[in-house]
């Protein structure tokens, strides 16, 4: 049975879903206004994981991650933007300016996000375009006593809720230490939060029956996903960050609306530090998902080193991890090319019944089933890399049930790493750096015909330095790109 750990009970779950064979989920998406960096990649990849293995399970998965596109941060980068270029600050200009920064960090955030190998949402529903459900929303919660109207701002009362709190398990006077009130607020309590945002001059607005304004944060996670998941709905999803005061203002606001509990299952991945702090551009330690790929080119990299983790814990980005993830997406490469000549010349096409692949696959799935163990399923596909290699180094390794097992470890390597969203793909290599390496290692070749294997050892290391394996076997020499 699948067990997931539910934030809103504190403990572990048996995961059943609210119609059978189907999963709703819905996950805090974006902030549109500066390129994504891999903070926002955990996140994104925990989530993509969960996906692909309630498929695996059998599952038909609605996934769905909002876009927040209109936001004191976007419009304060697009402020930045317009005096940057000279032109005058309007609200049309804003206005403009905020759309196309919403947009143009969208288009990064997706474009980064695909070279990471994780999928579209189902759906990515955008702020802007529920603005007015947001109003009725907001609406029905004035007309039912939870919100109240101050200044052309529309707020909700956390005291009218008396369940606020459930999510972080804190209860008002714990949650008020750190609160801060900005001073033209006018709450009635510290606590109560925005709805709907009376326009300040110069930046994007909306009529509504409150005057211009525009939707608060938080109302628009709750507004999309019921919109697309029905009031009720499976698993809500974002980081260990957004419990308070996000997903609890979320399910306040959700259930005062409705009626009825909000999300069922609530899941939060663990934050990401650098070298043991928090990633900060002021301390130099801010990683962009660019910054990655130009450091390592190999998108897997980072995600086995994410995987190598539980989802809700913490994970400390550093070089030496990289380095160990490189090493062992080598181990698995080197085992899949082993095996697959003797799988291919003994014409295998599975693996017997009960033999150790299946056993293993079956630690693999148990691993997943609580509640996504990424780091026990991870280590058991290396479980199955050394069984393989310990069968190929046996003498009866090209028996054909030698052989079918080793293709039964094989499928469980490449099926394990698909569920973990690893390509498995090769680093490309150049033509012309490909034709050098050649020519190295037929030179290599030669000084070993010739005895010369002091000559040979020099080119295997230049071949080294240049980030090349070479193995030499009885088909002759190998060699793959680290």
């Amino acid at each position: 049975m699948l067990t997931l750990y539910n934030t809103l009970t504190r403990k572990k779950e048996v995961f059943t879903p609210m119609v059978e064979g189907q999963l709703s989920m819905y996950v805090c998406g974006p902030t549109v206004y500066d390129v994504p960096h891999i903070g926002h990649a955990r996140s994104a990849y925990v989530f993509d994981i969960a996906r692909k293995y309630f498929r695996y399970k059998g599952f038909d998965v609605f996934f769905v991650r909002n876009v927040t596109d209109v936001d004191d941060k976007i419009i304060a980068k697009a402020v930045e933007d317009l005096k940057n270029e000279g032109a005058e600050i309007t609200g049309e200009t804003v206005t403009a300016m905020v759309k196309r920064v919403a947009e143009k960090y969208l288009d990064i955030y997706r474009a980064q996000l695909g070279i990471l190998g994780i999928e579209p949402p189902t759906r990515e529903p955008k702020a802007t375009r529920s603005i007015n459900e947001m109003i009725d929303f907001t609406s029905r919660l004035v007309k039912k006593g939870y919100a109240y109207v101050s200044g052309g701002s529309v707020y909700f009362s956390v005291n009218k809720f008396n369940a606020y709190g459930k999510l972080s398990n804190r209860d008002k006077d714990e949650l008020l230490h750190g609160v801060r009130i900005d001073a033209d607020e006018k709450k009635e309590h510290p606590l109560d939060f925005v709805l709907w945002k009376a326009s300040k001059p110069d930046e994007p607005s909306w009529e509504s029956p409150w005057g211009p304004g525009r939707p608060g944060w938080h109302i628009e996670c709750s507004v999309m996903s019921t919109a697309l998941l029905g009031e009720q709905f499976d698993i809500h999803g974002g980081g260990i960050d957004l419990i308070f005061p996000h997903h609890e203002n979320e399910i306040a606001q959700s259930e005062a609306a409705t009626g009825k509990p909000f999300a069922r299952y609530w899941m939060h991945n663990g934050l990401l530090t650098v070298r043991g702090e928090k990633m900060s551009k002021s301390l130099g330690n801010y990683i962009t998902i660019s910054d990655f790929l130009e450091k390592y080119s190999d998108p897997d990299i980072l995600k086995l080193s994410f995987a190598s983790s539980h989802y809700r814990s913490p994970v400390d980005y550093s070089d030496e991890k990289m380095e160990e993830a490189r090493r062992g997406k080598e181990r698995i490469l080197i085992f899949l090319d082993k095996a697959s000549k003797p799988i291919a010349s003994a014409g295998a096409e599975g693996a017997g019944q009960g033999g150790i692949s299946d056993k293993l696959r079956e630690e693999f799935e148990q691993a997943m089933d609580d509640d996504l163990n990424t780091s026990l399923a991870l280590s058991v596909i290396f479980k199955a890399v050394k069984a393989g290699n310990d069968i190929l180094a046996g003498s009866d390794r090209g028996s054909i049930g030698r052989a079918g097992e080793l293709k039964g470890l094989k499928d469980l390597i490449v099926d394990g790493s698909g569920i973990l969203g690893l390509s498995l793909d090769r680093v490309k290599v150049a033509s012309e750096d490909e034709e050098k390496i050649k020519t190295l290692i037929a030179e290599r070749e030669a000084a070993r015909k010739d005895r010369d294997y002091d000559k040979a050892d020099a080119i295997r290391q230049r071949l080294s330095g240049m980030g090349v394996v070479v193995e030499d076997t009885a088909g002759g020499t190998e060699w793959r790109k680290t």
